[in-house]
């Protein structure tokens, strides 16, 4: 794995999507009750936080966002925050010895609020304004996944939104599916999703 960038990771501080999803940089301390509340819910498991503290949470946040290749994004949909967005250049990451990777690949994890109430379409919609972020307010050239490989709503969610997956790679924390996706998948996916019922 290469060593850590010279030149920070510097995304913008604030996005918005076409869809109104409006992003902001995590806030620490302060967000860090709230996003320690969404890991401990059934399904955000796969984070692999439950049963962490707020402190534990907010030490891991710390040091992702002073790594220098990290970032860490909260949506807000008429201004209450309804999902979590990490970015990372995947140069300095363990991926980066299981593929070949390009200049202008950003990877993304993705965890969504738990729902007060039903809405249909919902992860789909925040799931968009998600990869609107990274390819418009990042600047990405390709987004790259990492799902635990037992993760089947994530999965099926990113190729709906034309992920293409590379196979499995083991990674320090698990077994993990690689998937990428292009910004011209990305919009193949989008039209095909407007002719799909929500």
């Amino acid at each position: 794995m290469p060593q850590q960038p010279e030149s920070a990771w510097a995304p913008p501080a604030a996005y918005t999507s076409p869809t109104g999803m409006v992003f902001r940089r995590l806030a620490i301390p302060a967000d860090m009750p709230m996003i320690h509340g969404w890991f401990q819910q059934p399904h955000a498991r796969f984070w692999c936080l439950q049963g962490a503290s707020v402190a534990e949470v907010q030490d891991l946040y710390a040091a992702q966002l002073a790594c220098g290749f990290r970032d860490v994004h909260i949506g807000t949909l008429d201004g209450e925050p309804v999902v979590l967005a990490e970015s990372y250049d995947p140069r300095f990451d363990q991926l980066a010895d299981h593929y070949p990777v390009q200049p202008g690949d950003v990877g993304m994890h993705i965890c969504l609020a738990p729902a007060r109430r039903p809405v249909s379409g919902f992860s789909r919609r925040a799931f968009q304004a998600v990869m609107d972020l990274m390819f418009d307010g990042l600047g990405a050239r390709r987004v790259v996944v990492e799902p635990d490989q037992h993760n089947h709503k994530i999965h099926a969610l990113n190729q709906r939104f034309g992920f293409v997956y590379r196979g499995n790679v083991p990674l320090r924390e698990k077994v993990a599916s690689l998937a990428l996706c292009t910004r011209d998948h990305y919009h193949q996916a989008l039209q095909s999703l407007q002719e799909m019922p929500a």
